[in-house]
C-alpha cells in the first residue's frame, strides 16, 4: 500500500512541474509523442505489407495519418489562435 502512495505521490509531483512549464512546451512534447506513435503506425503498416501479412493494414495506415494530420492542423489552429487572442486587443470593427 505503501509503495503505490509512493508512485502516486512521485507522479502527482511530476505532473505539477511538468504543468508548471509553459503550455506551449507541453503542447510540443505531446504533439511529438503523437507523431511518433503516427510514424509507427505507418512503418507497422509497410512492414506487414512487406511481410505477407494482410491483417488489417488498412486501418494502421488510415489511423497513422489521420493521427499525423489532425494533430498538424490542431497545432496550427492552436498557434494562430493564442497568437490572435494574446497579440490582438483591439475592438471589433463589426460591432
Amino acid at each position: 500500500m505503501t509503495a503505490i502512495r509512493r508512485a502516486v505521490n512521485a507522479y502527482l509531483k511530476g505532473l505539477k512541474y511538468v504543468m508548471s512549464k509553459p503550455s506551449w512546451k507541453n503542447r510540443r512534447r505531446y504533439i511529438f509523442a503523437s507523431f511518433v506513435i503516427g510514424a509507427f503506425m505507418l512503418l507497422s503498416g509497410s512492414i506487414a505489407v512487406l511481410a505477407g501479412t494482410m491483417t488489417d493494414i488498412s486501418d494502421l495506415v488510415t489511423g497513422g495519418v489521420a493521427l499525423i494530420s489532425l494533430i498538424l492542423t490542431s497545432y496550427i489552429f492552436g498557434a494562430v489562435w493564442e497568437d490572435k487572442s494574446l497579440n490582438n486587443k483591439e475592438e471589433n470593427p463589426d460591432g
